[in-house]
């Protein structure tokens, strides 16, 4: 990730585990004592679990997309209710899929425990919008540009 990351104002948003989605499957061990969960009836939602705790999660950001197993919409990256921004503008990073975020809040989740991620003033910006992050390595181009 070529930018420094930060966590963003939070969305008040609960962690998976503190909704009503049932018992998670965890799927697999990702290494550094992450667990992926997911929930079968949910599949807009994942987190890393890290210790019996949940690290972080990844969701689906635009809320008018259906929660469905087809469903498309660009992925955010949530570290205690907070989505993972660019800290040189605060814009929220967004993922075009599970993977690609994932892989954003793995990079988060390291950079918190190494004490590099910085936690953005409550007041700082308003959400942005859901135009989708298109690839993890890039940034997104201004609003008033094309995709």
């Amino acid at each position: 990730m070529p930018y420094d990351l930060a966590l963003g104002r939070p969305t008040g948003w609960l962690p998976p585990t503190g909704r009503a989605l049932g018992a998670p499957a965890r799927s697999y061990s990702l290494g550094g004592g992450l667990v992926h969960l997911t929930w079968p009836h949910r599949p807009g939602v994942q987190a890393l679990e890290q210790q019996g705790v949940v690290a972080g999660w990844i969701e689906l950001w635009d809320t008018d997309t259906p929660d469905t197993p087809g469903a498309a919409g660009p992925w955010a990256a949530l570290i205690d209710g907070s989505p993972v921004v660019d800290a040189a503008d605060g814009e929220v990073l967004l993922a075009p899929a599970p993977d690609a975020a994932l892989a954003l809040l793995r990079h988060a989740l390291d950079q918190q425990q190494a004490a590099r991620i910085a936690r953005l003033p409550r007041d700082s910006r308003p959400l942005p919008s859901t135009a989708p992050y298109d690839q993890l390595l890039h940034r997104p181009p201004a609003r008033n540009q094309a995709w």
